[in-house]
């Protein structure tokens, strides 16, 4: 992401309604070592908002036309950006 760090996203349930569950990994950003947490969301449209972590970032991605899946991810008043490749 912005080339600054990497990240991974596990989707694990998607319900009807739009509900999920997911892990999420990063690696270090900013003064944040790197982890993993289990999360959950929604997806409305074309895009996957999930509750704040437990480090305290927001994060959303949004798939794009492309099939790529764009994030972003707010942590500690910065903004990250990047593309996640599906592997």
């Amino acid at each position: 992401m912005d080339g600054t760090y990497d990240a991974k996203l596990a989707v694990q349930t998607i319900s009807s309604n739009g509900k999920v569950t997911v892990t999420y990994a990063w690696g270090n950003l900013g003064d944040n070592y790197p982890g993993e947490a289990a999360g959950a969301g929604r997806i409305v449209g074309s895009t996957l908002k999930l509750e704040r972590l437990p480090n305290g970032a927001d994060v959303s991605f949004v798939m794009r036309p492309d099939g790529a899946l764009a994030g972003t991810v707010t942590l500690a008043g910065q903004t990250y950006t990047g593309a996640f490749l599906k592997q």
